[in-house]
């Protein structure tokens, strides 16, 4: 169940009236505003697919066909009606559906594989050419009946085209003649009542013959049809009066004709609208940088890089800076306790949580990363605001009741719960206490949710608690400025006297209010806020050192590789060094060869012989050395390969190990600390605990007496007794007096006697 209050906490219609933005038409206007939560798990698994479907096609430029058009619900209606008869206009509309109908299937056919849900909602239409065919044989392009829509239309109009003819040329002839006698007006002609007429000035009027049809606002022009056009006019009036009627048969015969796809047209505005809101969203989606991320049956929750849509569109108007949140829910961590200073980003990052599940139960895709996970609740509940109620005399914790009695009736393990300032309203003790009991009960019912809280006995609590975690809003002392990070793990300072320092309260005032408070609170928010400062310069340090190590490992590659690229220099000098070598040697070979044979040591014939003997021999060898090459080059390629390979295996390795140490480290730095603050507040409460129990152990066996300090057994609120009577006291609590057992009550203090 997710009611309308939660609708309003979480601003849903903001997101549907900018969705509604994108839609072309009226009707998928109106369609974006019903939008609700799925209640049907597979319907809306259809619809968040079928929008992902849409976003990929507008990714990929394979636009859909349009789907804009005028709507035809009265036309549609009329076909139902015997007799009826469309007009040409209703006519254009009509086809206009049809038309845009067979286009997206074709489309849809076409790209099948594509678009495989979007392609289920073709399962009422089907394509046909039956209207369309029917309606372009009678009407042209711009929505009028054709003149070959039948025989007698056509000679109708060729008929009111002569006499047309006929009364412009008598007309011409008459007003050529009216203007040379001085008759006419400057303007010379007009148009009353669709005839041309000659605009005579009123001194002249009884010197035209013709029929008088009006005349000016001043009087001063009489407008006179000339006598010679009037019988024409008259066949004018009547063959335009055949025409009407014969443009009504046709338009009647066609109504006919259509009538009976009057179901499939219905279904086919139908799926228009409902693919004008499918584009809309999509658009929307593209708009945000949204997604559709894996959904699962399971209660998981991994957002990535989460936005809060409304406030991410309005920053990006504004030019600002939008900061996004990851957040984690399982079985294992199912509430999560959002602690830390006001204006630090704790009830925008559980609106954003809260906001985001309603899109994607909305069937709109949601703003996070691709890898994020998310999954489906039957119900949402919201406690979010100042809802004072003048109407029904609630105040502020009086309505904040109401809801918890509320949540009360509908909370389980398939719950998803959203509170904001928890527990606010009322007494701190006393309401932390209430508070504390209705966490309990949500955490015993197996519900998963996000509060927010500035009490202490909450964050303490939920450490308790093996399913709950504390989060925080980092706060930089330094600048007194919020992060707007939230980090899992750790309960936050509420940094209340830096943030009343930051915004102008003098630091007289707030050592005055230092004073008033209680040492061991102050202890704790101390305790709280430096182990906050300190995860915040431990996350700073993990970042230089992140960056630190991947300057390192660059430099390092770069280094590998100049030296890779030296050494094959050195390897390429030596190589024509060999070479050089070689050739010298040939070379002497050769010139002995020459002076042999200068020297008639050698015949000709001998010295040929024996440089081709040098000749094959070289090329034995170049052909050796470059089979040699080719297989050591190959072998080279390989061992670099594997080489790179390995290298980027030990990169990753080292990487992780380096960074899955340092995450031990802190985490036993900060449990170690966290131990070592919090274990002296435990031990003084166990130990004023002990004495309380002896206290009451020796006061067992003397009864209650009025002036006594008690408690309900279990409970915290502390009263004193007025009287007993039978058995019954009457406890004061200051503000109420209320009657209980003697035995239901715990003694705190004995009154004080000699008082």
């Amino acid at each position: 169940m997710i009611d309308q209050r939660t609708i309003k906490d979480l601003e849903l219609d903001k997101v549907k009236q900018a969705v509604a933005s994108y839609c072309r038409t009226e009707k998928g206007r109106a369609l974006c505003g019903r939008i609700r939560p799925y209640t049907h798990h597979g319907a809306l698994s259809a619809e968040l697919k079928q929008t992902s479907e849409y976003l990929g096609s507008l990714e990929s430029g394979n636009a859909f066909p349009p789907c804009g058009f005028d709507a035809a619900d009265t036309e549609i209606k009329l076909l139902a009606v015997e007799n009826s008869c469309l007009t040409e206009d209703g006519f254009v509309k009509i086809y206009d559906i049809s038309a845009k109908t067979n286009a997206l299937i074709t489309f849809l056919d076409e790209f099948a594989e594509y678009y495989p849900s979007v392609r289920r909602k073709l399962k009422y239409v089907y394509f046909t050419e039956g209207v369309t065919g029917a309606v372009s044989q009678v009407m042209d392009p711009d929505g009028h009946v054709k003149d070959d829509a039948s025989a007698r239309l056509r000679e109708i109009r060729r008929t009111i085209s002569s006499i047309r003819s006929s009364i412009d040329k008598i007309f011409d002839a008459d007003m050529a003649r009216v203007r040379a006698s001085g008759y006419l007006d400057d303007i010379g002609e007009s148009v009353v009542d669709h005839r041309r007429v000659l605009a005579v000035t009123a001194a002249h009027r009884r010197k035209v013959q013709g029929s008088v049809i009006g005349t000016s606002k001043t009087g001063s022009i009489v407008f006179i049809e000339p006598e010679s056009t009037v019988r024409l006019s008259r066949e004018l009036a009547q063959a335009e009066a055949d025409e009407k009627e014969e443009i009504l048969k046709i338009l009647r015969a066609l109504t006919d004709e259509i009538r009976p796809y009057a179901e499939l047209l219905t279904a086919s505005q139908k799926l228009l609208t409902e693919m004008d809101l499918l584009q809309a969203k999509a658009r929307y989606a593209q708009s945000i940088g949204a997604c559709l991320p894996a959904v699962t049956k399971d209660f998981k929750i991994n957002l990535r890089q989460a936005y809060h849509p409304v406030l991410l569109t309005m920053n990006k108007a504004e030019g600002k800076p939008t900061f996004p949140q990851d957040i984690t829910f399982s079985p294992s961590q199912r509430i999560i306790a959002i602690s830390g200073p006001n204006a630090g980003g704790k009830s925008i990052t559980l609106k954003t949580i809260g906001l985001l599940q309603l899109m994607l139960q909305c069937g709109l895709l949601v703003p996070v990363h691709p890898s994020s996970t998310m999954c489906f609740f039957d119900n949402v509940i919201t406690d979010i605001g100042d809802n004072q109620s003048i109407e029904n005399h609630l105040s502020t914790y009086s309505y904040r009741l109401k809801n918890m009695a509320g949540f009360l009736k509908v909370c389980d393990d398939r719950t998803l719960f959203l509170i904001d300032e928890f527990g606010t309203g009322s007494d701190p003790d006393l309401g932390g206490a209430l508070a504390a009991v209705f966490l309990e009960e949500f955490y015993n019912r197996g519900a998963y949710g996000v509060l927010t809280t500035h009490y202490t006995n909450i964050k303490l609590m939920v450490e308790d608690m093996p399913e709950a975690v504390n989060a925080s809003m980092l706060f930089d002392e330094k600048t007194l400025r919020p992060m707007y990070k939230l980090f899992i793990g750790q309960a936050g300072s509420s940094f209340t006297f830096e943030v009343a320092l930051m915004n102008g309260i003098p630091k007289a005032l707030i050592r005055r209010a230092k004073d008033r408070v209680e040492h061991d609170k102050i202890v704790l928010e101390r305790t709280i806020a430096s182990l906050q400062k300190e995860k915040s310069n431990i996350v700073e340090q993990s970042r230089s050192l992140s960056s630190a190590r991947k300057k390192a490992a660059s430099t390092a590659e770069a280094l590998e590789r100049t030296n890779e690229k030296i050494t094959s220099k050195l390897e390429a000098y030596q190589q024509l060094y060999d070479r050089n070598v070689k050739r010298i040697q040939t070379g002497r070979r050769i010139e002995t060869l020459a002076d042999a044979y200068f020297f008639k040591k050698q015949t000709k014939k001998d010295v040929i012989t024996e440089v081709m003997k040098i000749i094959e021999v070289e090329n034995a060898k170049k052909a050796e050395a470059a089979t040699e090459r080719l297989r050591e080059k190959e072998k080279q390629k390989a061992a670099e390969d594997e080489k790179e390979r390995q290298r980027a295996i030990a990169r990753e390795r080292r990487a992780m190990a380096e960074e899955r140490k340092k995450q031990l480290e802190r985490e036993k730095a900060i449990e170690e600390q966290i131990q070592k603050e919090i274990q002296p507040i435990r031990e003084e409460k166990a130990a004023k605990e002990a004495e309380d129990e002896e206290r009451r152990k020796q006061d067992d066996g003397i009864p209650l007496a009025p002036g006594d300090r008690v408690r309900l057994s279990g409970g915290f609120s502390v009263g004193t007794i007025d009287r007993i009577e039978k058995g019954v006291a009457h406890v004061d609590y200051g503000w109420f007096i209320t009657q209980v057992g003697t035995q239901e009550l715990e003694l705190v203090e004995r009154k004080k006697r000699g008082k």
